[in-house]
């Protein structure tokens, strides 16, 4: 009898693992309701394997998502997902990482993104027109946001480099080198601060805040090394303080 009982338990665990793994994709999103600035097209396969189309955020176009459930993550209760997004034959950001929910919180491990700089300039609000040019890459190594206080930051670790870095501004072309940031965690805003050592003389901060707010500051103070073609642009930044810098803000 009880050899019977173990047999059935086994087939009825068996059984409703089968169910799970092949539950698609499309039922489990819809359990969850999405922020109104995410759009989410295209999804299919299963919990273990899931494909999406597309995701927007904001006026930001991620394709070809794919995500793939680690089964021995279960085991800790602390799911992961390692994801990959974009290819190059495929306009947009392409990149890769790794999600861990546990504990209220979620965790993103060994992300690196790879975008057009020009796709970020478009998203901000400057003082004139500019078209940015080259390359950004983002290494994230770790970070870990409080899902339960407001998404805030609790730690962050990484580098964002913007290589072959230029601009296109009132028709001239202006080359800016290599410009680098580090990211961190400020006050539970993820903060992104860019390196002092540039040929503009910028000193600036990014912050995204816990409700997910966007906004800068920073000083420009042209030097010895300021790209002359830029110094016709510098009434549109408003007058320099005594310190001769030019505030930015949005």
């Amino acid at each position: 009898m009880k050899k019977k009982f173990a047999i059935g338990v086994m087939f009825l665990i068996t059984y409703l693992g089968f169910l799970v793994a092949t539950l698609p994709a499309t039922v489990v999103f819809n359990q969850f309701e999405m922020p109104k600035d995410l759009l989410v097209s295209g999804v299919s396969g299963s919990i273990w394997h899931a494909n999406i189309e597309q995701v927007v955020v904001d006026k930001m176009v991620l394709k070809k998502i794919q995500t793939k459930l680690s089964f021995w993550s279960l085991m800790t209760l602390a799911p992961m997902l390692p994801v990959t997004f974009g290819d190059s034959f495929l306009a947009g950001p392409e990149g890769k990482f790794d999600i861990t929910l546990s504990q209220g919180k979620i965790e993103i491990e060994n992300l690196s993104l790879f975008i057009k700089a020009n796709k970020i300039a478009q998203q901000l609000t400057l003082p004139l027109p500019v078209t940015a040019q080259g390359d950004v890459e983002i290494m994230l190594s770790h970070a870990a946001i409080d899902i339960e206080d407001k998404n805030k930051c609790i730690a962050a670790n990484g580098v964002v480099t913007w290589s072959k870095a230029g601009v296109v501004a009132l028709a001239e072309k202006i080359k800016l080198g290599t410009l680098n940031a580090k990211i961190a965690c400020e006050e539970g805003a993820l903060v992104l601060v860019l390196s002092s050592k540039n040929d503009l003389g910028l000193t600036f901060s990014a912050y995204v805040s816990q409700g997910g707010r966007v906004s800068g500051n920073g000083f420009l103070k042209p030097g010895a090394k300021f790209p002359p073609a830029l110094s016709s642009a510098l009434p549109f930044l408003g007058r320099k303080d005594s310190q001769g810098r030019y505030r930015l803000s949005f």
